[in-house]
């Protein structure tokens, strides 16, 4: 059959979401949250959506929806559209449950586990622990014993359609080249297996569990970040995170059985392009500390290669993949696994050298302000090869900024002097780790099919396309950068740390 005419209705996306039901983990992040606005923006008669919430009771729980989710400015759109009924709208659909995804059945009470296992159609995990230099034992489990505990969950629940696991492109670690979008199978390491034995899940957990108990209580923090770094790098990931993401999919894959999953792997996640409204932002995401160092004066220089081509998507459009693809496997809950790369890096590539003359330009055009209230001046990024190199730059340039490359005169405080030495040591230091931690991605050599994102793309009827673009080929970068996601840096960071 022609695959235009299969599909010329479309993937059937609204259709899906009213009425289903939904359990999030992970709730409160950054990419939940675009999702869960965008389905009670777009499909108002959703069923319930059953928010896995970390605290100490269920007020506690519900007290943190209220605060960081109906309270929060992404949900401008739903409260200007409801008014004076949006706070009872979005409790009518929204339903905190107490739990931890770290714990046996997500630590979820008796009478919400009846009530979830009984109505839920469609789990989303977009619970992760995303620390590069995390200690081994919370990135484990966090990223690859809770997702294999939330299947198990899965299996208890009657109606489940789909089990969506929002995962990373840089699972891929250290293999450079086009990587393609491709289920783990478990044990499979990013290494030329003939070299190297073969990784072993349960092993990793049982060797984490081994240091806890024989090291002493004082040693543990370090070493368990050393042992993980240690042995992501054996196998062929660039950290712990990368590692233990890798992980979690090979049990959900091993695991799974006949439970429908769909592996959503989203690159660079930046502020929002479009919906609700351009600019969005959570938190410091991957690119933000060097963006906004930069406009500070603090980092006018870095160890990247400035033709690194950076894979960067706007979080709104990783909402539309997730809710595109959960329409198309969930309506048919085929017993198989199916992964989307959510990525650019194919279709349309920005470079980092891109990324600093965008900062560089706006930042020129709309100065950040000193502690004084006058404009920072910038110059043009300067680019580094070399760690040795980089690290002595920055302690340069630190000094001469501080005043302290300046001679000691007679009269002075050298009790101050030694005060501000130990600043500009305890800057530097904090850079050059940034810079060790960034180092892969400023030097990496892949990139990211999306053919199953594309093809995605060309089952989605026109009016879906219109409503959940996930075409990265529309977005002008500069255009991006300088007017959604630099101004949302400002407001939504930079605002929100001085108010705080």
């Amino acid at each position: 059959m022609d695959m235009a005419r299969e599909w010329r209705d479309g993937v059937g996306i609204i259709d899906f979401l009213e009425r289903r039901n939904f359990l999030v983990t992970g709730a409160t992040g950054f990419v939940a949250k675009v999702l869960i606005e965008k389905i009670l923006r777009v499909a108002p008669n959703v069923g319930k959506i059953f928010l896995l919430i970390k605290a100490k009771d269920e007020q506690a729980a519900m007290d943190r929806v209220k605060d960081e989710i109906i309270g929060c400015e992404l949900f401008i759109c739903l409260q200007q559209k409801y008014g004076e009924e949006y706070t009872s709208f979005m409790l009518s659909k929204l339903v905190p449950v107490k739990g931890d995804i770290r714990e046996s059945n997500m630590g979820i009470g008796h009478d919400s586990f009846r009530q979830i296992t009984q109505e839920v159609d469609v789990i989303v995990n977009s619970a992760a622990n995303t620390t590069f230099d995390e200690r081994y034992d919370k990135a484990l489990a966090a990223n690859t014993i809770a997702p294999s505990w939330l299947l198990s969950f899965a299996k208890n629940c009657k109606k489940l359609s789909l089990f969506l696991h929002l995962s990373t492109t840089y699972v891929n670690g250290e293999r450079p080249g086009i990587l393609m979008e491709k289920a783990f199978e478990m044990g499979e390491s990013r290494i030329d297996s003939s070299t190297q034995s073969k990784l072993d899940v349960h092993h990793e957990i049982n060797l984490v569990s081994d240091l806890i108990e024989t090291l002493p209580p004082n040693e543990v923090p370090q070493k368990l970040k050393e042992i993980g770094l240690a042995r992501a790098r054996m196998y062929g990931w660039h950290n712990v995170y990368e590692m233990t993401k890798a992980m979690g999919e090979m049990m959900i894959n091993a695991d799974r059985g006949r439970v429908p999953v769909v592996i959503v792997r989203p690159s660079v996640v930046e502020s929002t392009f479009r919906e609700p409204f351009p600019g969005w932002i959570q938190g410091n995401r991957m690119l933000d500390p060097l963006i906004l160092s930069y406009g500070k004066g603090r980092l006018p220089g870095f160890l990247v290669d400035p033709n690194t081509v950076m894979d960067v998507i706007p979080a709104d459009l990783v909402a539309n993949v997730i809710i595109a693809a959960m329409a198309k496997h969930g309506t048919t809950a085929s017993p198989s696994i199916d992964v989307y790369d959510a990525a650019s890096s194919t279709v349309n590539p920005i470079m980092m050298c891109d990324v600093f003359n965008y900062s560089r330009d706006y930042f020129a055009a709309s100065p950040l302000t000193d502690d004084q209230g006058d404009g920072i001046q910038i110059t043009d990024m300067e680019y580094f090869s070399s760690i040795d190199s980089f690290s002595s730059y920055i302690q340069k340039d630190i000094a001469e900024k501080s005043g302290l490359s300046k001679e000691i005169g007679p009269n002075s405080n050298l009790k101050q002097r030694s005060r501000l030495e130990a600043r500009c040591k305890r800057m530097a230091e904090s850079i050059t780790h940034l810079a060790k931690l960034y180092e892969p991605y400023m030097f990496y050599r892949a990139r990211f099919d999306s053919w199953n994102t594309r093809k995605l793309m060309e089952q989605m009827s026109t009016e879906e396309g219109n409503k959940f673009p996930i075409d990265l080929r529309s977005i002008n970068w500069e255009d991006y950068f300088a007017n959604a996601h630099i101004p949302g840096l400002k407001r939504h960071v930079i605002k929100k740390a001085s108010s705080s």
